[in-house]
C-alpha cells in the first residue's frame, strides 16, 4: 500500500537538511497547510514563500491550485465563497528528489501559452523485481500490475510535481490541470497545451442612455400603427418634452478585470472613461441622483435642444421657427410645448397642433390648440383656428376661415365669410359671417347671421341684398319648471305629514294622566316640588301607566324634527332653482346702436333636447340662422334707427 511522502516541514530551532520552516502566515493542522489572511502584510508574501519552497527542492503536495492562484494573483475563483480567516493551501510540503526532477522536461513557451510533450516513461528494474514509485512519492501503482518485466517499468508524472517544475521554468500561472492529468495517462507521445495566460477583460466606459423617445430631429415620415407611414408628418421635427420627464440616464463606467500572463505578471485592464453628468445639464434641465442611478430631467415643458459641439441638453419654454410650415420643411406638426413662435407662413392644408402659438406671417393652414392663446399677427386665409380651452386673437384679417373657441374668446379686427363659434366673440368689422356665441360684440356687421344670448352691435347693415340677421337664444325653462313642480310636490307632502304627526302628538299630550305626568315632571326637573315617600310610590305607578304614551310621543317628536329638517332643505332647493332660472334669463339682451339697412332681430327658443347650434355642420348652421319658422319670434325688422330689447323671466 502506498505510503505518504515524508514531510519537509521542520522547526526553526532544529531544521534538518533540506527542510523548510513555515512563514508566519502559514499554519499546519491535521488537515494540511492553511494561510492566515490577517497575517499577510504585503502582496509579495505568498509569491516569496512559494518561490522559497520550490527553489529549495520542495513542492506542495495535495495543492488546491485554484486557491493557490487566488492567493498569488487575486484570480476571481479566489477562495470561493469561503471568507474564513484561514484558507486551505495544500496537504503538505514534500521533497522533490533529483531522481523525480529528471523525469520532467522543459516547456515550450510560445506567446502566452506553454506546451509540454507527454510520453510514457519507463525505468529499468532488476530481474524479477517491480518498481513501486508510489512508495517514495505517494502515487498509485500502475494500472497493470505490481509485478513488471524488466525494461517495462512504467513511471508516472505527478501533477503537484509538474506545477513545481513549471514554476522553476518560468510558468507560474494558468496551468490546465485537466490537460496535465490526461497527458500523464497517455500511452503515446503527444504535445499538449498545458498553460494559458488570462488576458485582461476591458471595462465599459460611462455612457448616456436615452430614455425619452424622439429626442432628436428626424425628418423621416412618421410611422403609424400597423407599419403604415404618414407622409404628412415627419417623425420628429421639434422634439418636445414635459416637465419632470427623464431625458437620459448615465450608465456608470464598469471596471475591467485584470489579466495575467503565464509568467505570473499582472496585465492591468485600462481604466474606462468617465464624465460628469452635470456638464450636460443646460438651462431647463437638472441632474437627479436617485437610488437606481443618475438621470437628467427636464425642469420645464418645452423645446429640447442638444448642442452638437458640447452635447449639452437644454429645454426652452418656446419654439422659435423661421422656416415656416410646409410639406418640404416640417410637414404637419404635433407640439407639446407651452409656447410656439412661427415667423414663416403656415401653408394650406398643413396642420399645427399645439398649445399657445404666435404666428407672425399669414396662415393658410389649420391651427389646433389645446389651451393657452392662439395669436395671429397677420391674416388667417382659407384655413382654420381652434382652441379647446383658450382665446383666439387675430390682429389682421380672417377670410373664408373657421374659428372655434367654445371655452374662450375670439377677437378679430376684420372677418369676411367666416364661421365663428365661441363663448365670446369680439369683432371689428364682420362681413357675411355666421356666428354663434354666448356674448357677441361687433362694431360693424354687414350681412352677418349671428346667434347669442347677449348681442351688442354698433352698426348693422345689409350687403348686396343680403340682410343682417340677429337671433337671441332664449333658454328652455321646461326643465326648471319640471324640477320646481317635483320639489314643490315633495314639499307639500312633507308639510301634510308633519301636520298629521303634530295632531297625534297633541292628542297624546291632552290625555289627563299624560298631562299630569308631564306637568309634575317639569316641576320636579326645575326643583319646584318634592315628593314624600308615599307620593314617590304613586309617582312610579303613574310613570308605568303613561310609559307607552310617552314612548309614542317621543317617537312622533323625533319624526317631526326629521321631517322639518327635510322640509327646510327642500325649500332651499326650490329657492336655488328659482335663482338659477332667473339667472339664465337675466343676461339675454340685444342692443343695436344704429341700423343702416335691412336688419332682422328674432328670438329663438332652443330646446334642451335639440342639437346645439355650435354643433351643426356649417351648411346646416347657415340655413338655421336665416330660417324663419314658428319657433322664431320676430322682435324687429327695419332699415334704420336703434334697437334695444331685454328678456326677463316673469314666472312665479
Amino acid at each position: 500500500m502506498p505510503h505518504t511522502p515524508e514531510s519537509a516541514i521542520g522547526n526553526l530551532a532544529d531544521l534538518g537538511e533540506g527542510q523548510i520552516a513555515l512563514s508566519r502566515f502559514i499554519v499546519q493542522h491535521d488537515g494540511g497547510l492553511y494561510v492566515i489572511l490577517s497575517r499577510l502584510e504585503s502582496p509579495t508574501d505568498i509569491p516569496d514563500f512559494v518561490n522559497r519552497v520550490i527553489t529549495s527542492g520542495l513542492y506542495f503536495r495535495g495543492l488546491d491550485y485554484a486557491r493557490f492562484l487566488s492567493l498569488l494573483f487575486g484570480q476571481p475563483a479566489a477562495v470561493g465563497k469561503d471568507s474564513a480567516e484561514e484558507v486551505f493551501l495544500a496537504a503538505d510540503i514534500t521533497f522533490f528528489g533529483p531522481e523525480r526532477q529528471t523525469l520532467y522536461k522543459d516547456l515550450l513557451i510560445e506567446g502566452d501559452q506553454a506546451d509540454y510533450l507527454f510520453e510514457p516513461l519507463y525505468a529499468e528494474a532488476q530481474a524479477g523485481q517491480a518498481i513501486d514509485e508510489s512508495a517514495d512519492r505517494g502515487h498509485r501503482l500502475p494500472p497493470t500490475s505490481g509485478k513488471l518485466l524488466p525494461g517495462e517499468n512504467r513511471r508516472y508524472l505527478d501533477a503537484d510535481e509538474f506545477i513545481a517544475n513549471a514554476w522553476k521554468r518560468g510558468v507560474r500561472y494558468g496551468i490546465d490541470l485537466a490537460a496535465v492529468l490526461e497527458g500523464i495517462e497517455l500511452d503515446r507521445a503527444e504535445r499538449r497545451v498545458v498553460a494559458r495566460g488570462r488576458p485582461f477583460v476591458p471595462g465599459k466606459d460611462a455612457e448616456i442612455v436615452e430614455l425619452a423617445p424622439g429626442l432628436h430631429r428626424n425628418n423621416a415620415p412618421r410611422r403609424l400603427l400597423g407599419g403604415r407611414l404618414d407622409l404628412r408628418q415627419f417623425e420628429t421635427r421639434y422634439p418636445q418634452v414635459a416637465a419632470g420627464l427623464r431625458l437620459v440616464k448615465k450608465t456608470p463606467r464598469t471596471a475591467g478585470e485584470d489579466g495575467c500572463n503565464i509568467a505570473g505578471q499582472l496585465l492591468p485592464a485600462p481604466l474606462p472613461k468617465d464624465f460628469n453628468l452635470e456638464s450636460l445639464a443646460g438651462p431647463g434641465t437638472r441632474v437627479s441622483r436617485e437610488a437606481d442611478g443618475e438621470y437628467l430631467l427636464a425642469t420645464v415643458s418645452g423645446f429640447l435642444n442638444i448642442d452638437r459641439q458640447s452635447n449639452q441638453f437644454s429645454v426652452t419654454d418656446k419654439i422659435v421657427s423661421h422656416e415656416g410650415v410646409s410639406v418640404r420643411t416640417t410637414g404637419d406638426l404635433l407640439l407639446t410645448g407651452d409656447v410656439y413662435e412661427q415667423h414663416g407662413e403656415i401653408q394650406e392644408k398643413r396642420i399645427v397642433q399645439c398649445r399657445s402659438i404666435t404666428a407672425y406671417a399669414d396662415v393658410y393652414g389649420n391651427i389646433v390648440s389645446a389651451g393657452g392663446i392662439v395669436r395671429l399677427k397677420r391674416n388667417l386665409v382659407g384655413g382654420s383656428a381652434s382652441n379647446e380651452d383658450g382665446d383666439i386673437i387675430i390682429e389682421g384679417m380672417a377670410s373664408g376661415a373657421q374659428l372655434t373657441a367654445l371655452g374662450g374668446c375670439v377677437t378679430i379686427k376684420r372677418a369676411d365669410n367666416c364661421a365663428i363659434l365661441a363663448r365670446q366673440v369680439v369683432l371689428g368689422q364682420a362681413t357675411n359671417c355666421d356666428i354663434v356665441a354666448e356674448q357677441l360684440t361687433i362694431e360693424v356687421s354687414e350681412a352677418c347671421a349671428m346667434a347669442a344670448r347677449t348681442i351688442q352691435v354698433a352698426c348693422a347693415r345689409a350687403r348686396r341684398e343680403l340682410d343682417s340677421v340677429l337671433l337671441l337664444l332664449l333658454p328652455d325653462l321646461a326643465p326648471y319648471e319640471t324640477q320646481l313642480a317635483s320639489l314643490r310636490g315633495k314639499l307639500a307632502a312633507l308639510e301634510k305629514t308633519i301636520v298629521g304627526h303634530r295632531v297625534r302628538a297633541d292628542l297624546l299630550r291632552s290625555d289627563k294622566e299624560v298631562s299630569n305626568y308631564l306637568s309634575l315632571a317639569t316641576r320636579l326637573r326645575n326643583h319646584e316640588a318634592t315628593l314624600t315617600v308615599e307620593q314617590t310610590v304613586s309617582w312610579h305607578r303613574l310613570a308605568a301607566l303613561v310609559a307607552p304614551a310617552l314612548r309614542s310621543l317621543a317617537h312622533l317628536t323625533e319624526l317631526i324634527k326629521e321631517l322639518t329638517t327635510e322640509s327646510a332643505a327642500l325649500a332651499m332647493q326650490v329657492e336655488a332653482v328659482l335663482a338659477a332660472r332667473e339667472q339664465v334669463c337675466s343676461d339675454i339682451t340685444c342692443k343695436i346702436d344704429r341700423v343702416e339697412s335691412d336688419t332682422r332681430v328674432s328670438a329663438l327658443l332652443m330646446k334642451a333636447s335639440e342639437t346645439p347650434l355650435n354643433a351643426l355642420p356649417n351648411k346646416e348652421l347657415k340655413a338655421r340662422l336665416r330660417r324663419t319658422d314658428p319657433r322664431t319670434k320676430l322682435l324687429f325688422a327695419g332699415s334704420s334707427g336703434p334697437f334695444e330689447w331685454s328678456y326677463r323671466n316673469r314666472l312665479g
